[in-house]
């Protein structure tokens, strides 16, 4: 008798917890669309020696899938599909075989840049790449930043955008995996982001 019940119960407990997860991401693109299609930047995360702010409801995520180090720090947005993740690097890394062929010398803002988008380049097929910018000097650190697209694992064709920001003698590369429609209204979010990133003890 007991079985029956809970036979009976598990599959109201199971489309309970969707609904409030349904309801949950429903009401982050709501509050999205309310603020004139822009995150708030409401938490602060420290990382390796810096400090940066990023959207509340972005999660924790364990996979290391699309970073280089397995101690990066990776968050996930379950409401936009977006990964993000950060990297620290510095000349120690110069060992890594990503970054063989990247090395520039007395450059290595250039250097973990070229090395990380071009290893993100190769892994994709039909892709593309976009001409490397400059942060804007409004910004508090020097940095680049370049976007990636083409097809691969992440949910068909996906759009990436790196970014490497010297903080002191480090170098963190900062990445934001989306589909287009998402990142056309969520890039300049991506942005903010790195406006926000300080020097932390």
């Amino acid at each position: 008798m007991i079985y029956r019940l809970l036979l009976l119960f598990i599959p109201i407990f199971l489309v309970v917890g969707c609904f409030d997860y349904d309801k949950e991401n429903k009401e982050i693109r709501e509050d999205f669309k309310n603020n004139h299609y822009n995150f708030k930047l409401d938490k602060t995360l420290k990382y390796e020696g810096i400090s940066f702010k990023i959207p509340d409801h972005f999660k924790q995520n364990y996979s290391h899938n699309y970073t280089v180090k397995n101690s990066s720090l990776t968050r996930t947005s379950n409401a936009f599909n977006i990964y993000f993740s950060v990297e620290r690097f510095n000349e120690s890394d110069l060992n890594r075989e990503f970054v063989y062929d990247y090395v520039i010398e007395d450059d290595l803002l250039n250097t973990f840049q070229d090395a990380y988008v071009w290893r993100r380049f190769e892994s994709l097929d039909n892709s593309g790449i976009s001409i490397k910018k400059e942060l804007p000097k409004t910004f508090k650190n020097k940095g680049l930043i370049q976007t990636v697209a083409g097809d691969g694992t992440y949910s068909g064709q996906a759009y990436y955008v790196t970014s490497t920001v010297k903080v002191g003698s480090n170098y963190y590369v900062f990445q934001w995996i989306s589909s287009k429609p998402i990142m056309n209204y969520t890039y300049d979010d991506f942005e903010r982001i790195l406006k926000s990133v300080r020097k932390s003890k």
